[in-house]
């Protein structure tokens, strides 16, 4: 049975699935699932949508010429249809918005001449409101019970999707992370990247990955003390958190070797991040409470463009020359 809700939403504080460095979505389901509904409705649009703080943000729209809107877009307002649905808990079956004085200021109708709007609450396993599931026609529609119950079951498998997200990700929580730096490690990394890799091929985003190594790390760990080159090492993986964004993925390679993977649109997103970073450890070379070496790297990195085919070795090995090449060039200023 679908959970239900009794108190009704009246804003949206979550974060947006596509944002979120954890992405364990079957993304391809949800498409075909979305491509399915827009068939057996004969609609020229459906829809996964998400409620979150950029507020109705789309995840996944059938892959009809038709369909106007696409994933990552988003839209707000108390007259768009599944803003309805995502306030109120509730489904929604609009048969010809000309006859409801509610629908006749929605853009969805005035600007996208869709007539007709059918939508249900997506929701998460604790019964809240996670997006929706709709459909909408240019054609006034009439649907029998039969369909509409069908678009309830595809709903549940959502849902059931959502539950496994949830529990998936506490479980992983322990196995992909460093205990040490308690950002991703190397099994964390590998498999999330290949689901960042996915996402961004859908959304037509490039990557780029970073690869960073500290320097004179080891003379200073044997020299100084296992306790001060953790600390050097905590430090510099909470410092490459603090430069990245949400949609970033960070991870502990190994050792003394980073990794980051970051949502850009131009090499020229490096240097942004690069000096975040410096400016986060300048910051922290002046606290007398963090008693270690300034810390130095090196780095090199690799552009991942949205149909890219090489394999993560490959592209670690391209990053890991220019990484050496960096480290190189300094020993003999």
């Amino acid at each position: 049975m679908s959970r239900q809700v009794t108190t009704p939403i009246t804003h949206y504080r979550n974060r947006s699935l596509l944002d979120l460095e954890i992405d364990e979505v079957n993304w391809q389901r949800w498409q075909r699932l979305v491509n399915v509904i827009a068939e057996i409705f004969n609609a020229p649009a459906s829809y996964i949508n998400q409620a979150n703080q950029k507020g109705i943000q789309i995840l996944v729209a059938s892959q009809k010429t038709e369909t106007i809107y696409k994933p990552g877009s988003s839209t707000s307002g108390g007259d768009i249809y599944c803003d309805y649905v995502a306030t109120h808990a509730k489904e929604l079956y609009v048969k010809d918005a000309r006859l409801d004085p509610q629908w006749l200021a929605n853009p969805e109708f005035t600007r996208d001449k869709y007539l007709s709007y059918l939508g249900l609450p997506i929701l998460w396993s604790d019964g809240s409101v996670f997006g929706t599931l709709c459909l909408f026609d240019t054609q006034v529609t009439d649907y029998p019970a039969s369909f509409i119950n069908a678009l309830r079951v595809i709903k549940e498998v959502i849902e059931t999707d959502l539950c496994y997200l949830e529990t998936h990700k506490q479980l992983l929580t322990l196995s992909y992370t460093d205990p040490l730096t308690q950002i991703y490690n190397r099994l964390g990394f590998t498999e999330i990247l290949h689901n960042t890799q996915d996402l961004a091929k859908r959304l037509n985003r490039q990557l780029i990955l970073l690869f960073f190594d500290l320097d004179e790390f080891k003379a200073a760990n044997d020299n100084l003390g296992h306790d001060v080159g953790d600390l050097m090492l905590t430090t510099f993986a909470s410092q490459l958190k603090a430069s990245s964004r949400g949609s970033d993925l960070v991870a502990r390679w190994g050792g003394d070797e980073f990794v980051v993977v970051l949502h850009a649109e131009s090499e020229n997103s490096i240097e942004i991040f690069i000096s975040r970073l410096d400016q986060t450890l300048n910051q922290d070379s002046h606290q007398p409470q963090i008693n270690i070496p300034k810390i130095k790297y090196s780095f090199g990195y690799v552009i991942i463009t949205p149909d890219d085919k090489r394999d993560l070795t490959s592209l670690l090995a391209i990053a890991d020359k220019k990484m050496y090449q960096n480290k190189q060039g300094k020993k003999h200023l």
